[in-house]
């Protein structure tokens, strides 16, 4: 919203300014009257209303989409856990329990994949915590190489997969269920993609902009025959709406950015990097802490 007060200060300067010479020389006055304000106004708000809500439902379709990775995160480290070991190992389920090395390095891997999926939207660079996670620069390295690197780290949970299948720890039956995981997190990969390369057309924004500030410039030729000296404040109301609810489409029409009211990416993935690690029972894990608002915001 700190967009929004240059703009409003602009109108309310330029509403003082004319109120002034239509108070102090009424003979230089323009006076348009309301009618003409009335029916561009009521236009207008419904205008926004459709943006806003097209730039919402953007909103909405991320967040929906990270909180079904945040399902299948969970689904996929439980089944890790439980469908991928020795068939001969003992299966008291209230027993101790160590993962072994490959579930171990799929859950690893599923947490380098959720991180450099959020700086694939953020469009920044994942290389050192892909290589604090991965604990092997070689690796990091190999996959940083290719233009999506997300993509390159969930072929590698395939190929780890299809590892534990051949090595005979995992059943051909249970394949295609663990599979069913990994797809359905590239299928979120592609929605939210699909989000962030496809932004409401940029002519439609600049109408919706430049109609708004010449509405609130032109207001005050509509007031200050009934309001006179109150002129700027009532301009100054109706301008902070409209120039609001602008601001407010633009800010959300990206949920993947860092804005104040976009989606606390940064949040969500290290809850479900705590997730993984704290269902993988490993003390030897470092658990990281979780994130907590700044000045009552979410990253």
């Amino acid at each position: 919203m700190n967009r929004t007060w240059p703009r409003l200060f602009v109108v309310v300067g330029f509403s003082v300014f004319t109120t002034t010479i239509a108070m102090m020389f009424p003979e230089h006055k323009l006076t348009l009257g309301m009618a003409p304000f009335t029916v561009v106004g009521l236009a207008l708000a419904i205008f926004l209303g459709f943006r806003n809500n097209a730039a919402y439902d953007r909103y909405w379709e991320g967040r929906k989409l990270w909180g079904r990775m945040v399902n299948v995160c969970r689904s996929f480290t439980m089944q890790i856990n439980t469908l991928i070991g020795d068939e001969n190992a003992p299966s008291d389920p209230d027993g101790p329990w160590k993962p072994a090395p490959d579930q171990r390095r799929l859950e690893s891997l599923i947490i380098a994949y959720i991180h450099a999926f959020r700086h694939r939207l953020r469009e920044t660079d994942p290389s050192d915590e892909l290589r604090k996670r991965l604990q092997n620069d070689a690796e990091a390295d190999a996959y940083l190489a290719q233009d999506n690197v997300p993509a390159a780290i969930a072929d590698r949970i395939a190929r780890c997969i299809n590892h534990a299948w051949r090595s005979g720890r995992l059943n051909v039956f249970h394949v295609p269920l663990i599979h069913q995981n990994l797809t359905e997190m590239l299928a979120i990969q592609g929605g939210c993609e699909r989000i962030k390369s496809t932004p409401i057309p940029f002519t439609y924004s600049v109408l919706t902009h430049r109609t708004v500030l010449l509405y609130c410039l032109a207001l005050p030729c509509g007031l200050h025959d009934t309001a006179q000296w109150f002129t700027p404040l009532v301009v100054a109301l109706t301008a902070y709406a409209f120039l609001g609810l602008d601001a407010v489409g633009d800010e959300i029409e990206q949920p993947f950015s860092t804005d104040d009211n976009d989606l606390p990416l940064l949040q969500l993935t290290t809850m479900i990097e705590i997730n993984i690690r704290q269902l993988s029972a490993d003390p030897q894990e470092e658990i990281p802490a979780p994130i907590q608002p700044v000045d009552h915001l979410l990253i």
